[in-house]
């Protein structure tokens, strides 16, 4: 039967299929109703297929009227061209329904936080009357308004899904976003300020009522974990006989998810100071409750029960530490300590640039901090400390055997 078939007819499966060129692109689109698959019902694809040909040849191809079951109707307009009537806002909010399929919580709030600059500048304008350079203008303006280099790259994340959307659905002949690069920033390790080792002791004795806390970061400062990471470590987590600890989740805006990227879900080998650290904060947390928390899985849907006896809990209730809390609490113990005021996650910077003040190699140091190559490291982590940066002459000497 299929060798009798007319072009552009197709057996798909048990149903008739047709296919047909619109607009520069292939649409495939089965026939329903055809219980029977006859000469009578070929000759129909047939006939219906030249009848579609001719009606996009005059220009009065109505696929709604033809396919309204077909997904592509919603995308083409009645006259056989793509609808040009999507505005930013529809656009926005059919990107991010796929986004909330595919993302996680914490991703879709950045989403939609940077997805509002957009919307208030070009919400009801359609997609099809905005230029090149009124989007490069609304790039200009965002940073004129003091948003950072990142901040309006990740607005303009959103900006490059909805406008990749419009044209994947033909709505726009080319990409303009093709052309226009992301805003570069001149300090590429604006992020890191590690602490020294003089600040690090300052950390660890500013607070004597409050050693478990303190010792938590300074272990941070020779582990190398993320904020996320950290407190959501558990006693379960910990092999001190290897003297690693295993990353397998974190805490991201209040939810327990295993680590986005592969890479991030690793052993960390631990170096002598966070060993000697660790075995206090163990008898620390050796009356820790256990307690059962939801994870959220890699792929942002299904979820897993885990029960874990947390290794990092609050001084004065006792629960696990949140991102915020810890923050709060950082802050003010950096004003006991009379140390400079940082965010606690530059205790995974300091990691970094002691190990590569101490000519540690790049490739370690980027499989300690979760990353799959030395990129990150190289460009936003290590930052070198000249106070704590050991003689390498004198260390090429010793391996030279002349000390």
């Amino acid at each position: 039967m299929t060798d009798k078939m007319p072009p552009g007819v197709e057996l798909n499966g048990k149903q008739l299929r047709i296919t047909f060129m619109l607009n520069g692109q292939r649409c495939r689109e089965p026939l329903p109703g055809i219980v029977k698959i006859n000469k009578a019902s070929i000759a129909y694809a047939d006939n219906k297929r030249r009848t579609i040909i001719t009606e996009i040849k005059e220009g009065r191809f109505d696929y709604a009227a033809h396919f309204p079951e077909s997904a592509r109707a919603a995308i083409f307009s009645g006259h056989g061209g793509p609808s040009t009537k999507r505005t930013v806002r529809e656009g926005i909010e059919r990107w991010m329904e796929v986004q909330r399929a595919k993302k996680a919580s914490s991703t879709l709030i950045n989403y939609i936080s940077k997805a509002k600059h957009l919307d208030q500048k070009f919400g009801g304008a359609k997609i099809v009357d905005i230029s090149k350079s009124d989007l490069e203008l609304f790039q200009a303006q965002l940073l004129k308004k003091g948003l950072a280099p990142k901040t309006v790259n990740d607005v303009f994340t959103v900006v490059r899904g909805i406008w990749a959307d419009a044209f994947g659905d033909g709505i726009l002949k080319f990409n303009p976003l093709e052309r226009i690069s992301n805003i570069e920033s001149d300090h590429d390790n604006e992020h890191a300020d590690p602490f020294n080792r003089e600040e690090i002791e300052l950390i660890g004795n500013a607070d004597t009522e409050r050693m478990a806390a303190a010792r938590m970061v300074m272990f941070n400062c020779w582990a190398g974990l993320s904020m996320s990471e950290m407190v959501a470590l558990a006693i379960e987590d910990v092999d001190m006989t290897l003297g690693v600890v295993h990353v397998r989740r974190a805490l991201v805006v209040g939810e327990y998810k295993v680590p986005k990227e592969r890479a991030r879900a690793r052993m960390v080998e631990l170096i002598d100071p966070a060993i000697e650290l660790l075995k206090l904060i163990m008898l620390d947390a050796a009356d820790a409750p256990a307690q059962t928390v939801a994870v959220t899985q890699r792929d942002n849907n299904s979820i897993k029960k885990e029960t874990l006896r947390f290794l990092f809990r609050t001084p004065s209730e006792g629960v696990a530490w949140t991102g915020r809390n810890l923050s709060n609490w950082f802050t003010d113990h950096l004003v006991k300590a009379g140390v400079r005021h940082r965010g606690v996650n530059q205790c995974r910077h300091t990691f970094a640039s002691q190990a590569l003040s101490s000519y540690v190699p790049v490739e370690w140091v980027a499989r300690q901090l979760g990353h799959s190559d030395t990129t990150m490291v190289r460009k936003h982590y290590g930052r070198w400390i000249p106070g704590d940066t050991k003689s390498m002459a004198g260390m090429v000497s010793e391996m030279m055997g002349f000390r």
